[in-house]
């Protein structure tokens, strides 16, 4: 058979003690001539097959039971289940030979096969029961071989699969097309005796069989018979005592000896959700030999596992040196590697003998490869047919002269192998990258240093002057980056003896709470206190709160869509010198466009992104009394992105409705890194960059679309290299970013322009600059409606409070009286003796003044106390 086979092994042994009991018991001798028949052909299947195994293995266990007649006295009802087991087995043979002779396309196609094996199961199980009560034997071993159902391999379950969609076995046995698709999907090759095996009749041909065995049975002479199955059997004990092996390929037990062409099955691609890539199946696709070490004559899934085990990580392999080489234009990659092993897997103990690996080639089942670790005997080995044979030459990914990848073996003048040299070339370049790696086959080690016998580059120029760009160009709304400017306070307007303390700012969509996206909530906690004197007994009874909202520079109030007051209750009262604790929270919708946004603004109000926004709080008591408190709220900004030290570019569009910032970026590379340029996350190396001025050479177009801009609801950007065809270098970046899909009128955009560093080798010549046509612009865009941002305005202003017009003229007539009296005293003294008069005129002045200060401070308080008396 095809490959190793435990049961058919089993079955020539039993046969082999059959051949002594039919010493004892001749009645039993046509059983081990059926069983020599079963035996003969299975050992010339080409392949193993589930459903015969199974069989096979029913057949050794029923026959295992006859082995007790060598000790037991034979009677009537014993022979007679005897005869019985020889019909079984007659059968039991007619069947495994009929299928046997059908091929893989007829055996997976003709349904009926199944449920033969079935019925034929089901006697052998009868047939088992029955001799093992006639010789009363006592099975304590496993009968699960008897219950267990006819295994179906995958394979089947594709051909049930195929004839059920196809309209059933009768279409299927009359179509050679649908025959013919299923031998494709199966990778069978289609034979000119698969239709005529497809419409043979099964019972006929297994009773043709029947008849042949019977002719068999007459014909054949017992001891010829019982003389070979001794010989099968000197051989599977020998065969059971050659070594074992592990094919590295399926993972199954073999012995050389059963090996074959066939003998293994695998897949060439690796799993991939539950199928594989080479077929798109989880049957095996490939066949082959077994083998016990791993190679990369062909590709199985297999070697995957084992070579990417070891390429994988870093700590596998110590890379002496390697080449590659990219096609500008395909992409295509020509590469090798030479190096150290230091472990088989990542984290598993080092190697204890020195070994090398060699690498050329992309591992996959569609592409040539090349990975092989050598130790020192290896190399001896590959020395030996290097030197006799002249082979050198260890592998080669193509023929083809332009693009390749080879490694080969370097020798001195003594024809023994001290080197490796790695050769890598693309079509896009005009010579290939050669490295000389030169080894110590005895030591298997790296010997000197490796050397650059040639280097495929892409020729760029120095510039001879700075290049220069146009300025940043932006149109459209930039976000502020600090609030718009104090919070304002107000004091509280009230008759009622209280005063209201805020317990801090007023705030928005605080975390911890449940937040809207079409509302803004707002959350602040106030203090009520009782000013009343405790003696007073005037308690304060609050019975209603209403909410208001107001934009600054709106002229009136707006109530709230709602209010919630933490687990305060109307009516709540207020002992004298006491205070009351309320949760404020205030519910404001937001516009439709802001709405529409579906946003959660944590910590923020978007509907305060471009105004300050109040809140008042309007209390009643239980004498309809109000007491108004405001609060305002002030949009303070999030940091913005801004520019980093290491960018080049740095390109902003913000959104009017949400203040969000979307920017983009040109940077530099980090220092060590081969990043010369990143453009908004995508980096590019020297040889990135020389690929896109080799594509530009091609196409004649100095402006190159990059090809990795995004289009976004929010935004839209795109990317340009700037080409200078004189040096045969990138000198610029070019980006713009501009509102998405999400915004039908565009009323914003950027574009801005960076320098690309100064790439290629220190020592180039220098040539004139050449900028590059430039086609990509500005984008047109719509007027934006100007907006109108009102800072503060007067509209909660406590207003200044007219002073009453009777006290005014109180004041102004006793001032008036007083300067009259002045004047009449000195018409009167005006002819008396001045020396005599001016001591007492002089104190009379004094004390006029005096009451005219009285006077004046009478009417002051007067004008105050109208005032708090009120009208």
């Amino acid at each position: 058979m095809a490959d190793d086979n435990s049961a058919l092994s089993h079955l020539i042994q039993l046969a082999d003690k059959l051949v002594d009991v039919g010493k004892v018991v001749p009645f039993i001798a046509p059983a081990f001539i059926i069983l020599k028949l079963i035996i003969d052909v299975e050992q010339r299947a080409r392949e193993n097959d589930t459903k015969c195994n199974d069989m096979v293995e029913r057949i050794n266990f029923m026959v295992g039971n006859v082995m007790v007649l060598e000790k037991i006295k034979v009677i009537d009802p014993l022979r007679a289940v005897i005869e019985r087991v020889n019909e079984t087995l007659k059968q039991a043979a007619s069947l495994i030979q009929t299928y046997r002779k059908q091929g893989a396309i007829a055996r997976r196609l003709n349904i009926s096969h199944s449920q033969n094996f079935a019925l034929m199961a089901q006697k052998v199980t009868e047939c088992s029961q029955d001799l093992m009560l006639t010789l009363q034997i006592q099975q304590t071993g496993d009968m699960s071989i008897l219950s267990r159902a006819i295994p179906v391999d995958p394979q089947d379950e594709e051909a049930k699969e195929f004839v059920a969609r196809h309209g059933g076995q009768t279409v299927i046995n009359a179509n050679p097309q649908l025959v013919e698709e299923f031998a494709k999907k199966m990778h069978l090759t289609m034979s000119d005796q698969v239709m005529e095996q497809m419409q043979s009749n099964m019972e006929d041909l297994m009773e043709e069989n029947n008849t042949r065995i019977e002719a068999m049975l007459k014909e054949t002479s017992t001891n010829a018979v019982a003389e070979t199955i001794k010989a099968l059997a000197a051989e599977a004990r020998e065969a059971e005592a050659e070594q074992r092996l592990t094919c590295l390929q399926c993972d199954k037990e073999y012995r050389e000896s059963a090996n074959g062409p066939e003998a293994c099955s695998f897949h060439k691609g690796t799993e991939l959700i539950g199928s594989y890539t080479c077929c798109g199946k989880k049957s095996t696709c490939s066949f082959s030999n077994h083998r016990s070490v791993h190679h990369c004559e062909y590709p199985y899934d297999k070697f995957y596992d084992y070579a990417f085990g070891i390429i994988g990580y870093t700590d596998t392999i110590e890379r002496w040196a390697g080449v590659e080489e990219t096609d500008m234009l395909t992409g295509d990659v020509q590469k090798g590697t030479v190096g150290q092993l230091l472990r088989w897997r990542t984290y598993h103990d080092r190697v204890t003998k020195p070994m090398m690996v060699i690498h050329i080639g992309r591992i996959n089942y569609n592409t040539p490869y090349f990975f092989h670790v050598f130790n020192a005997e290896d190399l001896k080995k590959a020395n030996t047919k290097a030197r006799d044979m002249g082979k050198t030459l260890i592998f080669r990914t193509t023929k083809d002269e332009d693009q390749y990848a080879m490694a080969e073996w370097t020798l001195d003048d003594d024809g023994v192998i001290n080197g490796v040299k790695l050769s890598a070339k693309v079509s896009t370049s005009n010579t290939a990258t050669v490295l000389l790696i030169p080894i110590d086959i005895q030591t298997v080690s790296l010997s000197g240093e490796v050397k650059a016998l040639s280097k495929s580059a892409f020729k760029t120029y120095k510039p001879s002057e700075p290049y220069k760009f146009p300025e940043v160009r932006h149109v459209g709304y930039i976000q502020r980056s600090t609030p718009l400017r104090p919070v304002r306070e107000f004091k509280p307007r009230t008759k009622l003896p209280v005063a209201i303390i805020p317990q801090g700012k007023l705030l928005a969509n605080t975390h911890g709470r449940y937040v809207r996206t079409n509302a803004d909530k707002f959350q602040s906690t106030i203090r009520i206190f009782n000013k009343s004197p405790p003696a007073s007994q005037n308690y304060v009874t609050l019975v209603s709160c209403k909410a208001e909202y107001r934009f600054v520079g709106e002229n009136e109030y707006k109530e709230v869509e709602g209010l919630s007051l933490g687990d305060l209750k109307f009516p709540t009262s207020i002992a004298p010198t006491e205070s009351l604790d309320i949760e404020v929270e205030a519910v404001v919708l937001r516009t439709g466009a802001q709405a529409a946004l579906m946003q959660t603004c944590w910590n923020w109000a978007m509907i305060a992104l471009h105004r300050p926004v109040r809140l008042r709080l309007t209390f009643k008591d239980i004498e309809d009394e109000e007491c108004v408190f405001i609060q305002e709220y002030v949009y303070h900004p999030s940091k913005l992105a801004t520019k980093k030290d290491n960018d080049l570019l740095f390109l902003h569009i913000d959104d009017d409705l949400d203040g969000s910032r979307t920017v983009a970026r040109v940077s530099k590379g980090s220092e060590g890194s081969d990043t010369i340029i990143n453009v908004n996350g995508t980096s590019y190396s020297a040889e990135d960059l020389d690929t896109v001025v080799f594509k530009a050479e091609k196409s004649g177009e100095s402006e190159v679309d990059l090809g990795i801009g995004r289009e976004t609801n929010s935004c839209k950007w795109d990317a340009w290299a700037l080409i200078d065809f004189s040096c045969r270098r990138v000198y610029g970046i070019k980006m713009r970013l501009m509102e998405g899909l999400g915004r039908e009128k565009k009323t914003t955009a950027t574009m801005g322009y960076a320098a690309c560093p100064i790439y290629g080798d220190e020592n180039q010549e220098v040539r004139p600059i050449q900028y590059a046509e430039e086609k990509a612009t500005f984008p047109v865009l719509e007027s934006a409606e100007p907006m109108v941002i009102v800072e503060d305005d007067e509209f909660d202003d406590e207003k200044p409070v007219a002073v009453a017009e009777p006290v005014i003229a109180i004041a102004a007539a006793a001032s008036s009286s007083v300067t009259a009296a002045l004047a009449e005293v000195s018409k009167a003294t005006s002819s008396l003796d001045t020396a005599v008069f001016s001591s007492s005129m002089a104190s009379l002045e004094r004390r006029l003044e005096s009451l005219d200060t009285n006077v004046a401070r009478m009417a002051t308080a007067l004008e105050k106390l109208v005032v708090i008396l009120g009208p």
